[in-house]
């Protein structure tokens, strides 16, 4: 008999039941899963599943313990540090400017786990100088958990942020554990919830009205339907301004509920809207649609510029990656290109959006872009062999012309992100997405970035899109940005080759000699491990020994000037 993934059919009916009041979806995994039911079994003291399953519907707690054992409780103090230095330095400021010093923070921590998220929130407040006015909810849908959150002793492992040290001071250490000062303890609220149920926002909970929210890779675990209700409620916990923090791993909160999507440098992160507001983010001042008001190519944007050759070229000497307003020629207002052409530039910034509309034919001699990226065609013709951005792996619908229209038109009106949904940039497919984000680069280049970044966010374990973004950022100059988007890259794809040979380049513009020659040995050693022809993944054709030798040739280059005693710019 055909179980589908499970050993035993009661697994999957126990699983049923948990999905039905809790909202969780059956673990991808199904031998821990099965484990994990079998250690709570065993704790229950029962080996029948049909009596097992009973418990479980008559016994909250024994529902809880379950739980416990399908989802990841994985925290520590300050984790993830860009959210609370975000709260440190944009929330508390706008706090206090739109509702006066007299104002009480409102603050809670969705799924709280064993207690560090909320007490980081409080010892932040306390540091900020509101340990007056606020107030801190932490629920949680284990029982055992929130006991351990009450009881606030902790190890080690509790302070392996980078962030560590601002808890330090709000520890005593008795043997081999911490426990938590009283005046961090006594901010913090504590109380049972389950999200996927409908009770709350509600006054009596103190959850409602709230200043900030962090409900943390906890949506992973829901189905489709909870996701969208929770969104609804949490969108409803806010106070009109109010901000919702939510894990790098979750779902996309777009289209679920009227929240405002903010894009910052490390991620994004929602608002409710305050009254009168709208949820369209403007385009950049960079931007200028066509004088012409019919498809064309947009002025302003940001090029990584073409020879006629389709070999990249730019302000660099032979490392083909321009700056921003690097061109080719014809293009008006733009310089000459260097005579000799790079060895290699990574798949980036060629075509115009002619070739965008489709009019472009394959293989046909790039005589100079104004744009960012390659085929986009609604033909599917082919960019020049080293030159588009990556291309999807698998074949995907190019955006239409029509499409191409009415982006520019949404975008003339200042509507970033209805272009990135006529072209499909926020698309639940990631090869859809990736290949709508370069149409969107056609015509302009920081609204593409805005829409790479949230379909990064979309599809938070795409390396692809990661690698994307990290090009867009360094066509712009924004070298910084670029490091860390290839570096969330190579966390989720650490062969990624092209990744290694960007991050080289970025790491020698900042100076950083050594970890420069490191990436580009790691991109050559990879190369060197696959067969010579092979085509690299995300280098549009480019084959493994012709990756080997740029990797080789840029680390040369380096070790030269290094002995030479001269500066590699």
């Amino acid at each position: 008999m055909n179980w589908g993934p499970w050993s035993h059919p009661g697994y999957a009916a126990v699983l049923a039941l948990v999905e039905e009041r809790a909202g969780l979806v059956p673990p991808s995994c199904s031998a821990s899963a099965e484990e994990g039911i079998a250690r709570a079994m065993e704790r229950a003291g029962l080996k029948d599943f049909d009596a097992y399953r009973a418990r479980l519907a008559e016994d909250p707690s024994a529902l809880d313990d379950l739980l416990i054992e399908l989802t990841v409780g994985e925290t520590y103090f300050f984790r993830t540090p860009e959210h609370f230095e975000h709260v440190r330095s944009v929330v508390l400021p706008d706090l206090r400017e739109r509702h006066g010093p007299d104002h009480t923070a409102r603050m809670w921590s969705a799924a709280c786990s064993s207690g560090e998220e909320p007490y980081s929130i409080a010892a932040l407040l306390l540091g900020e100088g509101w340990d007056e006015h606020m107030a801190v909810f932490a629920t949680d849908v284990s029982r055992g958990a929130l006991g351990r959150a009450r009881k606030a002793h902790y190890g080690d492992w509790s302070l392996r942020g980078g962030w560590a040290d601002r808890m330090r001071a709000h520890l005593r250490a008795e043997g081999r554990r911490y426990v938590l000062s009283p005046e961090v303890r006594k901010h913090v609220r504590f109380s049972y919830l389950n999200l996927a149920l409908d009770t709350w926002p509600s006054a009596d909970s103190g959850i409602w009205k709230l200043d900030v929210i962090f409900c943390r890779n906890v949506l992973i675990y829901f189905n489709r339907p909870t996701i969208e209700a929770v969104a609804r409620r949490l969108h409803d916990a806010l106070d009109e301004g109010g901000y919702l923090f939510t894990g790098p791993s979750d779902p996309p909160l777009g289209g679920l509920a009227p929240l405002e999507s903010i894009l910052t440098e490390w991620g994004v992160l929602y608002r409710r809207p305050l009254p009168g507001a709208t949820l369209s983010l403007p385009v950049p001042a960079a931007w200028s649609p066509s004088s012409t008001g019919v498809p064309g190519t947009a002025t302003g944007t940001t090029s990584l510029g073409t020879t006629t050759t389709g070999l990249p070229s730019g302000s660099e000497s032979s490392t083909g990656t321009a700056l921003p307003g690097a061109s080719a020629p014809g293009r008006p207002g733009g310089s000459a290109p260097r005579t000799t052409a790079p060895a290699w530039s990574p798949p980036g910034a060629v075509g115009t959006s002619a070739q965008a509309e489709g009019t472009r034919a394959a293989g046909q001699p790039q005589a100079g872009a104004g744009s960012v990226l390659g085929n986009t065609a609604g033909t599917g013709a082919p960019a020049s062999r080293s030159g588009a951005l990556p291309r999807a792996e698998t074949p995907t619908h190019a955006p239409s012309a029509a499409a191409m229209h009415a982006a520019r038109q949404a975008l003339a009106r200042g509507h970033w992100r209805e272009a990135a949904q006529h072209l499909g940039a926020l698309d639940s497919d990631a090869d859809t997405a990736a290949l709508a984000v370069r149409a969107l680069a056609n015509l302009d280049a920081a609204a593409a970035v805005y829409a790479c970044t949230e379909a990064a966010a979309r599809h938070p374990l795409v390396a692809g899109l990661r690698y994307l973004e990290s090009l867009l950022l360094l066509g712009q100059g924004r070298a910084a940005d670029a490091e860390r988007a290839v570096r969330q890259a190579l966390y989720l794809e650490p062969t990624l080759i092209v990744a290694w040979l960007i991050l080289g380049r970025v790491l020698r513009r900042h100076g950083d000699t050594s970890g420069a020659l490191k990436a580009w040995r790691e991109a050559e050693h990879l190369c060197n491990a696959l067969p010579p022809d092979a085509p690299v993944p995300h280098a549009d054709g480019e084959s493994a020994s012709r990756l080997a030798e740029v990797a080789r040739g840029e680390r040369s280059r380096m070790e030269a000037a290094q002995a030479a005693g001269e500066e590699l710019s």
